[in-house]
C-alpha cells in the first residue's frame, strides 16, 4: 500500500469517530507511523489530502450503470458506504469539496448517458451537456441540504434521496430535457 494510500484510509477512518477539526497532521501520522515530512512531502494540508480522496475516488458500479436511474442509485449507495466522511466534509472548512465531488461525477455519468441517447432524446451534444449540468447541480444541492441537517442518519438519507432521486428522474430530468430542445431552437 502506498503512503498517499496509507493517508488517505487512515483520514476517512479517523473522520469516523473524530471531527474534523479535531484531527491534525500529527495524530494522522501517528495512526499511519510515518514522519509529519512525509506527509507534507505529499499534502499541504489536510484538505489537501482530502481534496485527493475525492479526486481519487473510483466509483465503479456508477461507471457502470446503464441508466440515470441506476446511476442516482449506484451513487446513493457511494455516499451510504462513505455517509460519516461524507458529511464531516460538508460541515468543515472544505464544504466546497463534497459538492464539487458529487456535481462532477453526476455531471460526467448523465452527460454520458444523455449524449448516448441524443437522437432519441431530440437534442444535440450541447443540449445534452447543459440537460446533464442542470440535472447533476439539482442533485448534488439536496445532498448538501441533506448533509447539512445535524440529525441525519444514513437510513434516513438514503429513504430521502431514493424519494427525491425518484422524482427527479420521473418529474425534473424530462423538464430539463424539454428545455435544452427550446434552447436549441
Amino acid at each position: 500500500m502506498t503512503t498517499e494510500t496509507k493517508f488517505k484510509l487512515a483520514l476517512k477512518e479517523m473522520m469516523l469517530t473524530t471531527p474534523l477539526e479535531d484531527i491534525n497532521v500529527t495524530a494522522l501520522c501517528k495512526k499511519c507511523d510515518c514522519h509529519r515530512q512525509t506527509f507534507y512531502y505529499h499534502y499541504q494540508d489536510l484538505y489537501d489530502l482530502i481534496a485527493a480522496i475525492f479526486l481519487n475516488e473510483d466509483l465503479d458500479e456508477l461507471e457502470r450503470a446503464k441508466t440515470v436511474e441506476s446511476s442516482l442509485e449506484s451513487f446513493l449507495m457511494y455516499v451510504k458506504d462513505n455517509f460519516k466522511f461524507l458529511k464531516a466534509t460538508y460541515n468543515s472548512a472544505a464544504h466546497d469539496l463534497p459538492d464539487d465531488f458529487i456535481f462532477s461525477k453526476l455531471t460526467t455519468k448523465i452527460f454520458k448517458l444523455l449524449s448516448a441517447d441524443k437522437k432519441n432524446l431530440g437534442i444535440k451534444l450541447g443540449g445534452c451537456r447543459t440537460a446533464a449540468r442542470r440535472f447533476a447541480r439539482i442533485i448534488s444541492d439536496e445532498y448538501s441540504f441533506i448533509f447539512k441537517d445535524g440529525d441525519m442518519s444514513t437510513n434516513k438519507l438514503v429513504k430521502e434521496m431514493t424519494k427525491f432521486s425518484s422524482l427527479a428522474v420521473d418529474i425534473l430530468l424530462p423538464s430539463i430535457i424539454n428545455m435544452s430542445k427550446e434552447a436549441e431552437k
